[in-house]
């Protein structure tokens, strides 16, 4: 028999199972998927953004032997990778949704200006 101040054991259960699902909780991430960037909360502690092509797509990591980011130890970064693509995995809340600006992408957008204005212009 419990003593009159102390807890029932249903009780102590039920706070273990509510302090369990709060730190499952916490360590959920949410990433952007699909072409509409939907967000989605995921299984997994990573997001992937995989560029093939001009194809980008973004998504959450899989877990376990299903996770790209763990077969290739790619963490909080970006590798190119034989048919796979550009691979970035990244660990924060809807981390794979900002573009990224290359220094190629932003050299030929200069180029391209300054071409357009001398023939332009």
């Amino acid at each position: 028999m419990n003593p009159p101040n102390a807890p029932s054991n249903s009780l102590t259960f039920a706070l273990l199972i509510l302090i369990t699902l709060s730190i499952q909780k916490a360590s959920a991430i949410q990433c952007y998927s699909g072409s509409q960037l939907q967000i989605l909360e995921c299984p997994s502690v990573s997001c992937i953004k995989q560029s093939l092509g001009l194809d980008t797509v973004r998504y959450c990591d899989g877990t376990g032997v299903s996770s790209i980011c763990q077969t290739y130890r790619i963490f909080d970064s970006c590798q190119n990778i034989p048919n796979l693509g550009y691979i970035c995995c990244c660990s924060d809340q809807l981390c794979n949704g900002a573009k990224e600006v290359s220094i190629a992408g932003g050299l030929a957008a200069t180029v391209f200006g300054l071409l357009f204005a001398r023939y332009m212009a």
